[in-house]
């Protein structure tokens, strides 16, 4: 077979998907900044969902969210492998990323590597939403601290998913 590297269709975060069979999953909660109550925060998980798409061969990919400094990596997948056969067929691939815990406001990186190139980067804004339903201002990039340790996770936290749709920042 030969080799043609694919291209990234697209590169999504949500916060659910259904999946059914023999159909395409559904992907609920879309995002792009989290908003939460207070730092730190507990999250139980989200998706980065990746389309590889006209391409043909073995390929690699692997996503990594950086911390705001850019300094560590916050999570990573690893390396996944996938087979595109037919340029005309895409590659759906579902990463789940789960028990986070967010320590600072700022802007987090998602980052997409096809064969260990960088082919993609966007932020992840993290901020803390003030009480009373007014919108704080955009959070500012934390310094780089490379003493920096894992926080042990707490026993319990808040559902992402009771926070106000208004915090959000959905045009209604």
């Amino acid at each position: 077979m030969a080799t043609k590297d694919p291209a990234l269709q697209f590169s999504v975060m949500c916060l659910d998907l259904v999946e059914e069979e023999r159909k395409p999953p559904t992907l609920q909660y879309l995002f792009y900044e989290l908003p939460f109550p207070n730092l730190p925060f507990q999250m139980d998980r989200f998706h980065v969902i990746n389309c590889w798409s006209n391409g043909q061969g073995q390929f690699k990919q692997s996503v990594k969210i950086m911390n705001p400094a850019r300094t560590k990596v916050f999570i990573e997948t690893g390396e996944q492998n996938f087979t595109l056969e037919d340029p005309y067929t895409p590659q759906l691939m579902i990463n789940v990323f789960a028990d986070l815990r967010f320590e600072q406001e700022g802007h987090y990186w998602v980052q997409s590597f096809l064969n260990d190139k960088l082919v993609l980067e966007y932020p992840l804004t993290v901020r803390v939403v003030a009480s009373g339903g007014s919108k704080p201002s955009a959070p500012t990039p934390a310094a780089a601290n490379p003493q920096e340790k894992p926080a042990p996770k707490p026993a319990s936290s808040k559902p992402l998913s009771s926070l106000p749709t208004d915090e959000w920042n959905i045009p209604t």
